[in-house]
């Protein structure tokens, strides 16, 4: 299991970017949510689902992460530069926690949920997860904890009821019209 963190340090592609993160405290809300702004990056990001290839980074395009507090998922939305969303990316998690320089984390429990905005769904990585079972490196609860948090994720999207991916929109004007909280330039 692999700890990441929002800022994506670590992402070699990305030459140029902004990083804000902020606390939010709303009824509907609380967690933390973080902007990460692609100025520059090496080369484009692409992926495929089914018939169609989507840019999901490449300059001008934004990564707004949320952290929801006391959850087993945190969700990226990917915006281009138009600012119109390409798709929504759930990591599900074991814990969502911040380290000790403020940046949200997440122990990735390899499903991921990825909903496009005509609404069609996709799971990822159902085999890694239970490769990762096999192999010892998760235990059962975990591989329950994924793929319960995955079914009621799905369940709420389909319902229109996740209030993460409701609030998503109106967190990323937010945080683009800098409501404050840290950042960092690179």
């Amino acid at each position: 299991m692999k700890r990441k963190y929002a800022d994506r340090l670590d992402w070699r592609r990305v030459i140029s970017r902004d990083f804000k993160c902020v606390l939010i405290e709303e009824q509907d809300f609380k967690g933390y949510v973080t902007l990460l702004s692609l100025h520059q990056v090496e080369r484009k990001l692409f992926v495929q689902y089914q018939d169609e290839e989507l840019c999901l980074a490449a300059e001008g395009y934004f990564w707004l992460q949320q952290f929801p507090l006391d959850s087993n998922f945190c969700v990226t939305t990917m915006l281009n530069q138009n600012r119109e969303v390409i798709q929504r990316y759930i990591d599900i998690s074991r814990v969502n926690g911040v380290s000790d320089e403020g940046i949200p984390y997440w122990d990735d429990l390899y499903l991921d949920v990825i909903v496009l905005p005509d609404g069609r769904l996709f799971i990822q990585d159902e085999d890694e997860l239970e490769e990762a079972l096999r192999q010892g490196h998760i235990e059962f609860q975990d591989y329950k904890l994924a793929k319960e948090t995955a079914a009621k994720i799905i369940l709420e999207i389909r319902s229109g009821e996740n209030k993460v991916i409701n609030n998503s929109i109106r967190h990323f004007w937010q945080l683009i019209t800098d409501i404050g909280g840290c950042s960092s330039e690179e």
